[in-house]
């Protein structure tokens, strides 16, 4: 009887541990899905004043010094904040990159320049290419998921080559934010050993 009640237990356990998995993957997935698309649609939408000051993409001002506003960096993250998908910790680090740009300019200076902002060449999240994420979200699925405690490492795949880890934080043991976000290029590393391999 000690016995039965014993295995009982151990699957009642076992069925609140699966159950809070599973629910915990549901709501990751949303996150992530529901944060690309937010960014589809918002994204050009964050930045209230220019970010870049004494550059226009049509003409040449003369002696204009291209320099980053971090108060128009600072409005851009306070608007991206109000998305709730992302944490502090993820604006920090977006914020550090927009810093970085602006101390190299500061002491390298760039002047009369007509040409892609150095180190704003692409969108800081996705890249050059930011369509072949951002207009495949629904084909993306959850291919890998480790949670620890409340954090959360997880794997997206958009296509064989579109792959995205993401890191996550469960806040207020209610949802999931999003603290970074990046590149698995294992898979196009892959290939390019593999070329190299076979090219004579």
């Amino acid at each position: 009887m000690k016995r039965l009640i014993s295995i009982l237990l151990m699957l009642f356990f076992c069925s609140i541990v699966f159950g809070q998995q599973n629910q915990n993957e549901s709501q990751i997935k949303i996150t992530i899905i529901d944060f690309l698309r937010w960014y589809k649609e918002n994204e050009s939408k964050l930045m209230t004043s220019p970010i870049v000051n004494g550059y226009n993409e049509d003409t040449i001002k003369k002696d204009s010094v291209l320099r980053v506003d971090m108060k128009s960096v600072d409005e851009y993250l306070s608007n991206f904040k109000k998305s709730n998908y992302v944490s502090d910790s993820f604006l920090g680090n977006l914020r550090a990159l927009y810093k970085s740009i602006s101390d190299t300019l500061i002491k390298h200076p760039i002047v009369d320049y007509f040409g892609p902002v150095p180190g704003l060449e692409c969108d800081l999240l996705f890249g050059f290419e930011p369509e072949e994420i951002l207009g495949h979200i629904e084909e993306g699925h959850l291919s890998e998921i480790y949670l620890i405690y409340n954090k959360a490492l997880v794997k997206f795949d958009i296509s064989k080559f579109n792959q995205m880890i993401f890191s996550l934080t469960k806040i207020d043991n209610k949802r999931w934010v999003i603290d970074s976000l990046d590149y698995d290029g294992t898979n196009a590393d892959r290939a390019i050993n593999k070329k190299s391999h076979t090219s004579p």
